[in-house]
């Protein structure tokens, strides 16, 4: 692979072997996993994979649209005796939830141009309270965040699993109240939690964002999933207050949020197409579209293939400047009795990059450190993923994903080419005391041409332990 600036070392293997030994290794070591055993892949982007894994079938990925309508089945609760206690009282008692998930993480982000390191070793979570129904129609509920150090050099922040400089978080991030207007249409209020495409909770460092929001849902009617809402604040990862969803994007003291509507048909159970604006007043309006379809074909073979598009541009006051912008992107999965191969694409217009400071991009493009969408950006991916049951080690799975972007190389769009790596594996406990256990393993390596090139070496181990403790 060759560089386009001279004084740039080029990017080969023999570079990457030397600077990267260990990790290279692990990732050949999984690497012959998927080629001698089942793999079900599908490119989803990163704010979709923070909060999942590689298993199940290409038919059990998410869209960046359909996250928002899926129904999470309820876990057993740890103390069955003290949640039978309940049992005689009515439903708003009885069917209360409370849910904790431990959370442990370190993070490593070595910037090797310029020798800056981000790191931190942190310890907290979040519990979860949820009612039940009164009188089939009003319910409650609220989680509280935190992230504590463990160990965080001062002279090494900008991780965002903690508070600028290094310091805790702590906060109320949902408390809401749910009204069910009818059946399966629900009125949701306060805060509350996102997982839209730009919108969303992000949820890649300790706590998720979450959102301040009066917001109206509709699922599985005559095959329509919709929504509507207005959102006023955010609470960004690494923050413990809700500021204006105008201010997060960059405009201090003014106080404009979001309001939204989008909707999304089913034509069959892996057929889909859907849409959402989001209109950030005085700021922008992004305008979202997909298209999802999964296929079985003869002799085993199944296919998958989706498409998106994002227009992006400046509306109102326009307090973050005139521009309009827009993305195209596509996925193809091809998979044969579970071994399966995705290839991607996204190319972005040069009229600049899409904006997303309220979540994460939906873009097939979207990996760990890059999102691939800068002005003028054409990129391409392949991804692959694993699931390790067949061959008996149920709970172990595994991802990985190689990305290229070229951009313009002259004029005030220019800016480096990149190449980006991730390789994930997961392992959830899936028996004994130990379930709930989630270990996960993450490592990207970024490089960059060019004299304001970037190249990053970075590392996640996280811990999350789910106790459904009602």
């Amino acid at each position: 692979m060759v560089c386009v600036h001279s004084h740039k070392e080029k990017f080969t293997v023999k570079r990457l072997l030397k600077r990267h030994p260990i990790e290279i290794v692990l990732f050949l070591g999984c690497l012959s996993f998927f080629i001698f055993a089942d793999v079900c892949s599908a490119s989803q982007p990163e704010y979709i994979l923070d909060d999942s894994t590689a298993e199940g079938n290409i038919k059990d990925q998410n869209t960046p649209l359909g996250a928002e309508f899926e129904e999470k089945a309820e876990a057993l609760p740890l103390f069955p005796r003290l949640k039978n206690k309940l049992i005689f009282m009515s439903p708003f008692f009885r069917d209360t939830a409370l849910n904790l998930r431990i959370r442990s993480y370190y993070y490593y982000r070595d910037f090797l141009n310029t020798d800056t390191i981000n790191e931190a070793w942190t310890l907290g979570g979040w519990l979860e309270y949820r009612s039940g129904w009164w009188k089939d129609r009003i319910q409650i509920g609220a989680t509280g965040y935190t992230s504590q150090p463990l160990y965080a050099p001062d002279d090494r922040g900008g991780t965002q699993l903690l508070a600028p400089g290094q310091e805790s978080l702590g906060a109320i991030g949902q408390a809401y109240i749910h009204a069910r207007v009818m059946e399966d249409m629900n009125l949701k209020l306060f805060r509350q939690t996102f997982h839209l495409p730009y919108i969303n909770m992000q949820d890649s460092r300790m706590v998720p964002s979450t959102h301040e929001a009066y917001t109206f849902v509709g699922r599985s009617v005559h095959q329509f999933d919709f929504i509507a809402s207005h959102v006023t604040r955010m609470k960004t990862r690494n923050s413990n207050d809700f500021q204006y969803m105008s201010e997060v994007a960059g405009v201090p003291g003014s106080s404009d949020g979001v309001t939204m509507a989008g909707a999304r048909y089913s034509f069959t159970e892996h057929h889909s197409l859907g849409a959402i604006s989001q209109y950030g007043w005085n700021l922008w309006n992004t305008l979202y579209a997909e298209f999802d379809g999964v296929w079985t074909l003869k002799d085993n073979f199944e296919l998958r293939i989706a498409s998106q598009f994002t227009d992006q541009r400046s509306v109102g006051d326009e307090l973050r400047g005139d521009f309009s912008t827009w993305s195209l992107g596509g996925t193809a999965t091809i998979g044969y009795r579970g071994l399966g191969v995705s290839f991607s694409f996204s190319t972005t217009d040069e009229g600049g990059a899409t904006r997303n400071p309220w979540g994460g991009n939906p873009s097939y493009l979207s990996l760990m450190l890059k999102d691939f969408n800068r002005a003028g950006e054409n990129a391409w991916l392949v991804a692959l993923k694993y699931d390790f049951s067949d061959i008996g080690l149920d709970g172990l799975s595994a991802f990985a994903k190689y990305a290229h972007g070229d951009t313009p190389d002259s004029g005030g769009r220019a800016s480096p080419d990149q190449r980006e790596l991730d390789l994930t594996v997961d392992y959830r406990f899936k028996k004994t005391v130990l379930k709930g256990i989630w270990l996960r393993f993450r490592w990207a390596y970024l490089d960059q041409d060019g004299p304001s090139a970037q190249d990053i070496n970075h590392l996640r181990l996280v811990l999350n332990y789910d106790i459904p403790v009602l």
